[in-house]
């Protein structure tokens, strides 16, 4: 079921007095619903919220993430305006879960997510938990033949489904769909924590041939894991990003579904989004795992608005 954001969330500051230069996002949004898309002149935002946590809920994580979508809307609804990217912004409102049934809301995700690609938007896809991504990745894959999958992630989110999907399962499920339809899974993931993995989860990642930059890494040296992302990016075509905010340390985003020790910075977050944005091969982005019920002065929301702020 989809839901239409509630114009209230696009409401905020208003500087008459600077004119078009003092416009902000809440004065660009233009709340749209599939009925009326139409396919756009230029690839304009297209924001899509999917309210599930039911995949946190499954992997026995801490739940909240439902939720996040409108909250970062808020935070994103003040943010300056960029007029020099001449891009529209459409809000095409929330996919809700109904009788904690994932698998149906995913069905409906990857419809969305493909028709916004096929009319020329960019989506950006608003978690809730990460089992967000293998509903992102149904409707991307089919668009484009040789695909990288760019993780910015604490985990690998590779484990083997026992009895249904779950937000620690996604990636894992787009290698063997990959295999399916005779694709090369390319899965690129920055940010890896030690302490966050198994050995099982390392031994697999190197089985489906993950190319793997770990915490430490880019805490030693940032240019390094930039330039193995750069390396990767020159070999695909067309490139989907997702990053979980559980990748940045908790004294800077305390509200995830799990907190992270020894995380990234934002500013290292930012560089590696904006090497993703510089390649002109970014065609899907998603912002996941943001848990409002442990925020902590809306800090974490804060930092997902000014990432998606990027893309302006």
């Amino acid at each position: 079921m989809i839901e239409l954001t509630d114009k209230n969330i696009w409401t905020g500051r208003f500087d008459d007095e600077d004119g078009e230069l003092g416009t902000r996002w809440h004065q660009k949004v233009e709340i749209k619903n599939f009925g009326n898309l139409t396919a756009a002149n230029q690839p304009n935002i297209a924001l899509l919220g999917f309210c599930s946590d039911e995949g946190v809920r499954r992997n026995k994580g801490r739940t909240g993430a439902k939720d996040a979508p409108d909250r970062i809307r808020k935070s994103l609804a003040n943010l300056p305006y960029n007029f020099e990217s001449k891009k529209s912004i459409f809000d095409f409102g929330n996919i809700i879960l109904e009788d904690q049934n994932l698998e149906k809301a995913r069905k409906q995700q990857a419809e969305c997510v493909s028709e916004l690609i096929r009319n020329n938007y960019f989506p950006i896809v608003l978690g809730g938990g990460h089992e967000t991504a293998f509903g992102d990745f149904l409707g991307f894959e089919p668009h484009f033949e040789n695909i990288g999958i760019i993780n910015i992630d604490a985990h690998f989110d590779i484990r083997i489904p026992v009895e249904h999907s779950t937000s620690g399962t996604p990636f894992f499920e787009m290698s063997q769909h990959c295999q399916t339809v005779g694709k090369d899974f390319n899965y690129f993931v920055i940010g890896i924590q030690p302490t966050g993995n198994t050995q099982a989860l390392f031994s697999r990642a190197e089985t489906l041939g993950v190319q793997t930059v770990l915490a430490d890494e880019v805490h030693t040296d940032l240019n390094f894991g930039l330039r193995k992302l750069e390396d990767f990016i020159q070999k695909v075509d067309a490139v989907y990003l997702s990053l979980d905010l559980d990748v940045i340390d908790a004294a800077f985003a305390p509200g995830v579904s799990a907190p992270c020790v020894n995380g990234l910075t934002a500013f290292q977050v930012k560089s590696i989004i904006q090497k993703v944005i510089r390649s002109g091969k970014l065609k899907l982005f998603d912002v996941v795992e943001y848990n409002p019920e442990y925020d902590i002065d809306n800090r974490t929301s804060k930092l997902a608005a000014h990432f998606i702020s990027e893309f302006l």
